[in-house]
């Protein structure tokens, strides 16, 4: 009977801590947004609270975190003051939680939708790198961190390659290394990147997101294409392009250029400047 007991007790610790929390952010709820924090924000000392169930704990702090991260964005938030804490919180108590890494590096890192930390998903990715030496997949997580949102290709050639020496990591992690190594970040290397993750991922938020993203360099590329003929037309005709349809009418379009999702690309004619429509959904 008394494994019965230290179940019980264990778990009600467990609980315990994950409710007193919850009672305290509850009632901290009505605070401005910016005295906004965790009371119990040590992972090492939840970790003892936790009397050797921290996994239980972590699942629980993981969860909290997607559910706080998903409140803020339904709510339209673009401020995430604990997200951060959750989540390091979560893989401190698992340290094995891959989930955790993972999808928190990208909540915290996306600057149109995420908390734009990157610096501490690096962080994070670093550590679950460091605890999980076998899933390749970590760094190449974080290489695209590095790559994608902090714009240091060097460091993210280097993870990729260090990543690459996994037997288990797909050979595009050291040629796409050694492409970064050798121009430095471009769009062809990008999309090289994106359509790999599309065409390799498991998990279909990400591979949705990949694809988003190959959208948008295609628009990226259709945008620069089409302002060169605006330019070019405005200087062999002395004047002031007007309309994309004048890039039809002298023979350079066949017909009017849409975005990759059907959207008409717009002549801003005081700036000259192409752009994509108010409507389009192509992700900015």
């Amino acid at each position: 009977m008394s494994w019965i007991v230290t179940i019980c007790l264990v778990s009600a610790l467990s609980s315990g801590i994950y409710f007193a929390q919850q009672a305290i952010d509850a009632k901290s709820a009505s605070l401005p947004e910016a005295e906004e924090r965790l009371y119990l924000s040590s992972g090492h000392l939840l970790k003892k609270l936790a009397l050797g169930h921290s996994g239980i704990l972590a699942d629980i702090y993981w969860m909290r975190a997607v559910q706080y991260y998903g409140t803020k964005r339904v709510k339209g938030s673009r401020d995430f003051p604990l997200l951060g804490d959750l989540i390091e919180i979560a893989t401190i108590l698992d340290p094995h939680l891959l989930e955790a890494y993972r999808f928190g590096a990208i909540f915290l890192s996306e600057p149109d939708w995420g908390a734009r930390q990157p610096e501490r998903a690096v962080k994070i990715l670093l550590r679950g790198a460091e605890s999980n030496p076998e899933h390749w997949q970590l760094l190449r997580d974080l290489g695209f961190v590095y790559y994608w949102y902090l714009r240091d290709y060097q460091k993210a050639a280097e993870v990729f390659l260090q990543g690459s020496k996994n037997a288990t990591a797909p050979v595009w992690m050291r040629t796409f290394a050694a492409d970064l190594l050798a121009r430095g970040g471009s769009r062809a290397s990008a999309r090289f990147l994106w359509q790999e993750l599309y065409e390799t991922t498991q998990d279909e938020r990400m591979r949705k997101n990949a694809l988003e993203n190959l959208i948008k360099l295609a628009a990226e590329e259709d945008l620069e294409t089409l302002q060169s003929l605006v330019d070019r037309l405005a200087q062999k005709s002395g004047r002031s392009v007007h309309s994309l349809n004048e890039l039809v009418s002298a023979g350079l379009l066949k017909s009017y250029p849409l975005d990759p999702k059907g959207f008409p690309y717009t002549l801003e004619a005081a700036a000259g400047k192409v752009v994509l429509s108010e409507e389009s959904t192509v992700r900015r």
